[in-house]
């Protein structure tokens, strides 16, 4: 009897970490919020940065 349970637990062990790597990764963004916040917010951060720096660039050789 515990072998056969031991042996239904391994298979709905297995079918559910082959639904996808899609639900784990989102899985782990939620286990992680602050952690993908900030992030996230260095991504756009860095991004708009760039963007001024550019512009800045692009003024001075108007000048």
């Amino acid at each position: 009897m515990e072998h056969t349970e031991e042996g239904l637990l391994n298979l709905q062990l297995r079918r559910t970490s082959s639904k996808g790597k899609e639900k784990k990764f989102i899985k782990k963004i939620y286990e992680h919020k602050w952690i993908s916040v900030i992030i996230v917010s260095l991504i756009i951060l860095s991004s708009i940065n760039a963007t001024m720096i550019y512009n800045f660039f692009k003024i001075l050789q108007n000048v």
